[in-house]
C-alpha cells in the first residue's frame, strides 16, 4: 500500500539541560556534554526533512523548566524556520517542565507551529494536496502540576480522517515519574483515537497497537539510569489507514549498563583487557554519529580476584588506564564506574585418598 501520511513524534527534549552528576565529578566531561541535547533536536529536524514527514509532534517538555536559556529559546525557533520553509507544520504540547505560562517569550516562532491551548482539547487539521489528511486532537499544561486527568476531555469526531490525540501524561502512575495527568489504557482508548501520541515518560515503550499508543522517551539520556537508545518515532499511515511505526535513535551520547560475569579472569591484567575489549565493541556497533559512550559495569560472579579488586586501587587504576586509552578520541567511551558485585571464590575441596597395603606374614 501506498504511504498517505508520514510523520515524526518526539517529546521530552528537555533542550539544553545539563546532565546530571557526571560534569561535576567529571569537569572534563563538560565540554563533551554540553550541546548534546541541542544536537538530539537537531537530528530531529534533519531526519524531518531527509524522510518528507509531512509533519512532527512534540508531546511537552520541550524546555527543561521555567529559566530557559536564550540559546535554547533560539535554537528551537531557528530549527523549527527549517521545518515551515520546507512546509512541515509542527505541533506542540507544553508539559511539566515547561506548561503554558511559561511560553511568553519575546521570540516569535514560525507560523508553521501550532502550540495548543489548555483551556479545552484543541484541534489542528493537516491538510496534504488540498485535502484534510488527519485531525490532531491535543491539549497543553497551564501550569506545572496538573493532576487531572485530562485524558477524559478527549473524544474524536467523524471518522472519515485519521484521529490523533496527543497528551504529556502518565499512563498507568509509573512510579519512577511524577503522576501529572493520571490516566489508564481504557481512558485512552474510550475516546476512540486512532493513535495516541504521549509524552512524559523518558523511557521508549508502545503501550497498546490497538490503537497506537506510544511514548517516544526524551531524545538524549541525561544520567546513568537513562541507559539505552533514545529518539523518535517515525509513523506511517497507508491509504487502506494501516498504521506502522519506526523507532529511530538519535542519541549523540549513549549511555550503557552491562554486567559482567568474570569467575574466570584470573588477574587484574585480564580484567582490563576485558573491559578494554568491551569498548572496542561498543564502538564499533556505534550507528548514529554517536560522540560518544558512557558506560557503568557491574562485575559478578565468584571471582580469584575478589580480594585483589575489593582491598586494592586496582579497579581504580583499570578505569584510570581505560579513560587514557578510550576518552580522549571521537567517538569516546567514558567509563562512569566499575561497580563490585563478586564473590570470594570458593575453596576446592581436595580429598586425599590413602591407599594402605597390609601385608599377612
Amino acid at each position: 500500500m501506498t504511504t498517505r501520511i508520514k510523520f515524526i513524534h518526539c517529546a521530552d527534549l528537555h533542550l539544553d539541560s545539563p546532565f546530571q552528576g557526571l560534569t561535576t565529578k567529571e569537569p572534563s566531561l563538560a565540554d563533551r556534554f554540553k550541546h548534546a541535547t541541542n544536537d538530539a533536536f537537531v537530528k530531529i529536524i534533519d531526519l524531518c526533512l531527509s524522510e518528507k514527514v509531512d509533519f512532527l509532534t512534540i508531546a511537552g517538555d520541550t524546555f527543561d523548566g521555567a529559566d530557559r536559556s536564550l540559546h535554547a529559546q533560539i535554537l528551537l525557533r531557528d530549527q523549527l524556520e527549517r521545518l515551515y520553509k520546507a512546509g512541515i507544520p509542527v505541533i506542540i504540547a507544553a508539559g511539566n517542565h515547561d506548561p503554558l505560562c511559561d511560553w511568553l517569550t519575546e521570540i516569535k516562532y514560525p507560523e508553521n507551529v501550532h502550540l495548543l491551548g489548555s483551556d479545552k482539547v484543541d484541534k489542528v487539521t493537516i491538510e496534504k494536496n488540498g485535502k484534510v489528511i488527519t485531525t490532531i486532537f491535543g491539549i497543553s499544561y497551564s501550569v506545572r502540576e496538573v493532576t487531572e486527568n485530562l485524558s477524559l476531555k478527549f473524544l474524536a469526531e467523524a471518522k472519515d480522517t485519521v484521529s490523533i490525540g496527543m497528551l504529556h501524561a502518565n499512563v498507568g502512575s509509573k512510579k519512577e515519574h511524577a503522576v501529572y495527568s493520571p490516566c489508564t489504557i481504557n481512558d485512552l482508548k474510550a475516546a476512540n483515537m486512532d493513535i495516541w501520541l504521549l509524552g512524559h515518560i523518558h523511557t521508549p515503550e508502545v503501550l497498546c497497537d490497538n490503537p497506537l499508543i506510544l511514548y517516544p522517551g526524551n531524545i538524549q539520556g541525561r544520567h546513568i539510569n537513562e541507559d539505552g537508545p533514545r529518539g523518535c518515532y517515525i509513523i506511517k499511515i497507508d491509504s487502506s489507514r494501516k498504521i506502522s511505526y519506526e523507532f529511530k535513535s538519535v542519541q549523540n551520547i549513549l549511555w550503557k549498563q552491562e554486567e559482567i560475569n568474570v569467575k574466570n579472569i584470573l588477574t587484574s591484567i585480564e580484567l582490563t583487557d576485558l573491559l578494554s575489549d568491551k569498548c572496542e565493541e561498543g564502538l564499533s556497533k556505534l550507528i548514529n554519529d554517536e560522540k560518544g559512550i558512557v558506560i557503568r559495569w557491574k562485575l559478578t560472579g565468584s571471582s580469584p580476584l575478589y580480594h585483589e579488586l575489593t582491598m586494592t586501587d586496582k579497579v581504580v587504576e583499570t578505569k584510570e588506564i581505560l579513560v587514557e586509552r578510550f576518552f580522549n578520541q571521537t567517538p569516546f567511551v567514558f567509563p562512569e564506574s566499575i561497580r563490585l558485585s563478586i564473590k570470594p571464590e570458593r575453596k576446592r575441596k581436595i580429598i586425599l585418598t590413602r591407599k594402605i597395603s597390609l601385608e599377612i606374614f
